[in-house]
């Protein structure tokens, strides 16, 4: 920690995201870094490696305005129960807090030094600074299958203005597949199979849970198929993407332009308010969690509706579904026999009256 060079070494292939990472850090670590940086971006999703990213900075900001400069690595315990304890007290949510510690580590991890917290100390006070936050950050509303008809009867089976066409074959098509909002606007029209019966078939090539990019066919209905079909002719598209935005001109190539990720939450937001829901809770996921939420009331198993939705733990399961899961436990199950018993109960003694 005492050997601190105040710039990294000339950053070289792949290594320039890491030059702003290892600023006051240890000599040569910029170099153990830059051998892995080319795998490390084979490895990781664009997201993940841009949250990380986002995370550093704060980080290395925090470094640089103590008095004196902390090293940026290795983390030490002090100093991360200071930075901790700072994000703390700036309201930062859980989620926030927690991406700050996996990115630290990561990096730790990648340049072989040790994680503060695998120690005692650090053990203790990650656990101290966890109890002074916020329990639970409030969880985003799902889109049912209710919202979504309601949120496209409105528009109709085929909308004539091209923005009424494309938000209704992307809001269909993202119920029906779960597809998370990256997935959404890196669609292509190469990935859609369309099938005799009117239906379609939609090949995931790759996602967040599936790095190894082996895919995964999910299929369209032919209400949405013809949705979709509908979009595609109005904006004349024949290969590449297929949401893409729908600017006020009139050029021919005026639906050039992709949809960018942030912008599938604001549509969500712009067509719920439409038909009057309330939308601050709506999220870009909340096409997953509806169907989700869905499937499980329906009857399916916890598995199956992991599997189809992609989510590769139990934990994520219960956090979207976990209201719906609550009616449906022991104590629920028992409360509800309970009543229908009470209510058999109260006819056949309303029965029992009329008689005599």
């Amino acid at each position: 920690m005492d050997n601190v060079t105040s710039s990294p070494a000339p950053p070289g292939p792949g290594l320039l995201p890491l030059a702003e990472i290892v600023g006051l850090a240890p000599e040569g670590l910029a170099e153990r870094l830059a051998a892995l940086a080319d795998d490390l971006h084979l490895a990781y999703a664009a997201n993940t490696r841009r949250a990380w990213r986002a995370s550093w900075r704060v980080w290395r900001a925090f470094c640089l305005s103590a008095e004196p400069p902390w090293p940026v690595l290795p983390v030490s315990v002090d100093s991360l129960r200071a930075f901790l304890n700072a994000r703390v007290a700036a309201g930062k949510r859980r989620a926030t807090v927690d991406l700050n510690v996996s990115s630290l580590a990561m990096v730790h991890k990648l340049a072989g030094l040790p994680w503060p917290l695998d120690t005692l100390p650090g053990k203790l006070m990650w656990r101290g600074i966890r109890r002074a936050l916020p329990a639970r950050q409030r969880q985003k509303r799902g889109l049912s299958i209710a919202d979504i008809e309601r949120i496209l009867a409105p528009l109709g089976p085929a909308p004539a203005l091209p923005r009424d066409a494309r938000d209704a074959a992307l809001i269909a098509l993202a119920y029906e597949t779960q597809l998370r909002r990256s997935n959404l606007v890196a669609l292509r029209l190469e990935e859609i199979t369309w099938e005799s019966d009117g239906s379609a078939l939609v090949l995931v090539a790759k996602s967040k849970e599936d790095q190894e990019a082996k895919g995964r066919v999910k299929a369209l209905s032919v209400a949405t198929a013809a949705r979709l079909r509908h979009w595609l002719a109005i904006a004349a598209i024949t290969a590449g993407p297929v949401f893409r935005s729908t600017p006020n001109s009139h050029k021919p190539n005026r639906f050039a332009k992709p949809l960018d990720g942030r912008d599938v939450a604001r549509i969500y937001k712009g067509r719920a308010a439409a038909v009057g829901m309330e939308v601050d809770e709506i999220a870009g996921h909340s096409t997953r969690i509806g169907p989700a939420q869905d499937m499980l009331a329906a009857g399916h198993s916890g598995a199956e509706v992991a599997h189809e939705v992609g989510w590769t733990s139990e934990r994520q399961l219960f956090r979207y579904t976990e209201h719906l899961q609550a009616k449906r436990g022991a104590m629920a199950q028992f409360l509800q026999r309970r009543a229908r018993a009470a209510g058999r109960e109260g006819g056949n003694a309303a029965e029992r009256d009329e008689s005599e």
